[in-house]
């Protein structure tokens, strides 16, 4: 699964590149003139080196959107402000219908921050503050006022995993019964409010039905820090849209070894290097997209060395070819500064095609997607899945070609 189930609820695109820091207004622009200036600014991003391509980048964040619709909202006409449960917000230009409707920057005067007092991992008082401050960044006033519910007090056990709490709220009956708690305690005052990520696991746009009935209010989620509720609802969606493709799913185990058209072949999960292999049983493809994730994923490890973990491919950050280096070399003590080891990975060229160490294809029908491509860190460049939906919808479309 990688680092999907882990996301946020947020689809981030991009920020502006050269905004000061704290300056969040800065960040209210279109996420694709942002991006645009990411390409300008950082030659070595997947948006630099993909530039003749980011034109694209539209169309294939739409796509996302349309095969996932009922878990989606379309990118933003601008970077929306989304409460995080650290206290903050982050700009970010596209994200899971529950969650768009939480951006700071078009949230009403007077905000109820529910809070349930057996839920350790979401402090209420400490978003409200957050959305508070994020609003006076922006020349606003926002009151933002915490309203316990008790719906949660009713499980036998309400440590449960966010997923588990996420269930309860896909039966009718629950929603409308915690609908009528939060009605009880809501001040007559509030005009939207804001929920911890535990709106629902698979019923769509829980947010949407709580609003109708609280009456139209605006309710929306809070972003998920991990476990993440809203992460697996993400890989879910994505492993039933291609179910509904028809595209089938196969295990197995890579061999490195070339064949004779040169690209690598997958036999059997239990195949072991030595052994003879069953030739009906091996799988020999017409192209290949790498999309194994960065570190969390397991793409791009280091144990003393970085190494790219499928095909043994060389390792770079950015036009940094990286081995066995001190560790600490490759990161800085300043937060704001480029972390090059969070940057490793596979190099591209602007057709998506891996390359070796010289630079050079390594395959005509070896492709690269995601965040196993270096030159950017999806953490700290908010560009995350931004980058993995853009790369992943322009290799799968080179490689079907």
């Amino acid at each position: 699964l990688g680092a999907t189930a882990l996301s946020s609820g947020a689809i981030d695109i991009a920020p502006d590149p050269v905004a000061p820091g704290g300056e969040l207004a800065a960040h209210l622009v279109p996420p694709m003139h942002a991006a645009r200036e990411v390409a300008r600014v950082k030659p070595q991003h997947p948006y630099g080196v993909l530039r003749d391509q980011l034109s694209r980048l539209e169309e294939s964040l739409r796509f996302a959107a349309e095969s996932l619709p009922d878990l989606l909202e379309g990118p933003l006409p601008r970077n929306a402000l989304l409460p995080t449960p650290l206290g903050t917000v982050k700009p970010s230009g596209m994200g899971q219908r529950n969650v768009v409707g939480g951006d700071v920057a078009t949230l009403p005067d007077r905000v109820a921050v529910i809070s349930f007092p057996l839920l350790a991992p979401w402090d209420a008082r400490l978003i409200a503050r957050g959305v508070e401050q994020g609003a006076r960044a922006l020349g606003r006033r926002v009151d933002a006022r915490v309203v316990e519910s008790q719906f949660f007090d009713r499980l036998e056990d309400a440590l449960r995993p966010p997923y588990e709490l996420g269930e309860r709220l896909d039966d009718p009956a629950a929603l409308d019964a915690l609908a009528a708690d939060v009605r009880r305690a809501l001040p007559s005052s509030a005009q939207a409010v804001l929920f911890p990520p535990v709106l629902g696991r698979r019923t769509p746009d829980v947010a949407a039905k709580l609003g109708a009935l609280l009456g139209g209010i605006r309710c929306a989620e809070i972003l998920s820090a991990a476990p993440s509720l809203p992460g697996i609802r993400l890989q879910e969606a994505l492993d039933a849209a291609l179910g509904r493709a028809e595209i089938s799913l196969e295990e197995a185990a890579v061999d490195g070894r070339r064949g004779r058209d040169g690209l690598f072949a997958l036999r059997p999960a239990d195949w072991e290097p030595g052994r003879d292999d069953p030739p009906a049983e091996v799988i020999r493809p017409d192209a290949v997209v790498l999309a194994t994730g960065k570190f969390i994923g397991g793409g791009i490890a280091r144990d003393g060395r970085f190494v790219e973990t499928v095909l043994g491919l060389p390792v770079s950050s950015g036009t940094t070819l990286l081995g066995d280096e001190y560790i600490g070399e490759l990161l800085s003590d300043r937060l704001v500064a480029d972390q090059l080891a969070f940057r490793a990975g596979v190099r591209i060229d602007g057709s998506l095609r891996a390359l070796d160490q010289s630079g050079r294809p390594v395959h005509p029908r070896l492709f690269a997607a995601g965040s196993v491509i270096s030159g950017y860190d999806p953490s700290s460049d908010k560009t995350g899945l931004g980058v993995a939906i853009f790369t992943g919808y322009l290799a799968g479309e080179l490689a079907a070609g």
